[in-house]
């Protein structure tokens, strides 16, 4: 199945190929769509890479084993203050990723067969918020589609933690989702602390920020997290809905490439000219499988 880094290939193999043949305007309209394809933020595959970032104590880890659905890992004291991020992915994705967990400074890489829409990162604690805001800004939020922050009950209104980062990181705030983790230990006052923490990102910039409460470990084990499940999954449909318009704006770019090409007269051209318009068209052809693969996968065998 044809993913984003194969089709963005095809498009610029069909802008190289095609440069004296295509109508300026086409041209220009392949080499805009590759330029916003790739400084798109997040990993440009199909499956939804989610970091998790919080203090010290937040419950990053147990809220990462809840959503996975068993214990991959370690928390508590086993592992205190984390150092290392580890991340826990689809098998089959391990090699694709492998660059992207490098720029992370993911220690390793766990995988499990079941989240094979998902790949999730615990991030090191940040408990230096200087440190964590340039990490954040420089490696983070450039290569994930989205953050959760895990937040816990003494630490959710902390003026340093506002203040100092997250009122400088509201140009991201579509990719984040803020999660008041531990909410068991608030008792009847979650939906106060809610509030609360809604005024807080309020003031620091935030536009209608995605909030939820969950509770990663109780005594007995359990976990309440669908709010925060069903925060990811609308993000996991809305970077779906993006590649199949991507992949429909390539679908239209061949069409129009092909027929270009196939217009040109190249009955008094020599060989050479001969060669380079019937490699532009096959490349619109590739670029078109390609791009029909990749829609196919998205949203279905819908007609085009």
């Amino acid at each position: 199945m044809p993913d984003v880094p194969e089709l963005l290939d095809a498009l610029d193999l069909a802008i190289v190929r095609t440069e004296d043949i295509v109508t300026a305007d086409l041209r220009d309209e392949m080499v805009d769509l590759a330029r916003r394809s790739r400084l798109r933020s997040g990993f440009l595959g199909e499956v939804l890479v989610v970091a998790l970032a919080g203090g010290t104590g937040s419950g990053k880890s147990s809220l990462v084993n809840a959503l996975v659905g068993f214990p991959v890992v370690e928390t508590g004291v086993v592992r205190p203050t984390t150092q290392t991020a580890i991340a826990v992915a689809p098998p089959d994705m391990a090699a694709d990723l492998a660059p992207l967990l490098d720029t992370l400074g993911v220690d390793r890489c766990l995988t499990d067969r079941g989240i094979d829409d998902f790949v999730f990162i615990d991030l090191p604690d940040f408990d230096s918020i200087e440190e964590a805001h340039r990490h954040v800004v420089d490696e983070v939020m450039p290569r994930v589609d989205a953050v959760v922050w895990v937040l816990d009950p003494e630490k959710y209104a902390d003026p340093v933690l506002h203040d100092q980062f997250l009122a400088n990181l509201t140009g991201y705030g579509s990719q984040f989702i803020f999660a008041l983790n531990q909410a068991d230990r608030l008792g009847n006052d979650v939906d106060e602390a809610m509030h609360t923490l809604g005024a807080l990102l309020a003031e620091d910039g935030f536009v209608e920020p995605r909030m939820c409460a969950t509770i990663a470990r109780t005594s007995s084990g359990a976990f309440e997290i669908d709010a925060l499940t069903a925060a990811i999954g609308e993000r996991l449909d809305t970077k779906r809905t993006a590649i199949a318009k991507l992949a429909i704006d390539c679908l239209a770019i061949a069409g129009t490439g092909w027929s270009a090409c196939r217009a040109v007269d190249v009955r008094n051209a020599g060989d050479v000219a001969r060669d380079r318009v019937a490699l532009g068209a096959a490349t619109f052809v590739s670029l078109g499988v390609t791009a029909f693969g990749l829609k196919h996968a998205m949203v279905g065998g819908e007609d085009t």
